[in-house]
């Protein structure tokens, strides 16, 4: 592919922080693919091994033994304090102007 050379300078940043984002975006997509790959074979095998056992039923031979994936150690979050958020107050109501009286002549 041939570089492309702008000849200012944002221009330049602009080519440079879209690449970066489309990087970033292609990392995610690979990750999500991989996460549903491993959560297919994971529903997969779990599949599998109920149906050999209910199979190894019907036959009325003892189950294969299950191997279940030790659970991964959950991280400990951090306790995270929220800052306070400001404190509105609301303005006063301005009074409704009052209308005049009207004055009626008396002859």
């Amino acid at each position: 592919m041939s570089e492309l050379i702008s000849s200012t300078s944002y221009m330049r940043k602009q080519i440079e922080d879209l690449r970066d984002q489309k990087k970033l975006a292609r990392d995610v997509e690979a990750a999500l693919a991989k996460k549903r790959a491993e959560d297919a074979a994971e529903k997969k095998q779990k599949s599998d091994a109920r149906i050999a056992a209910k199979l190894a039923r019907l036959s009325g031979v003892e189950a294969p033994a299950v191997k279940e994936p030790a659970p991964e150690p959950v991280k400990a979050q951090e306790d995270v304090v929220a800052e306070e958020a400001p404190v509105i107050k609301k303005a006063p109501r301005k009074a409704a102007a009052k209308k005049p009286i009207e004055q009626t002549e008396e002859e």
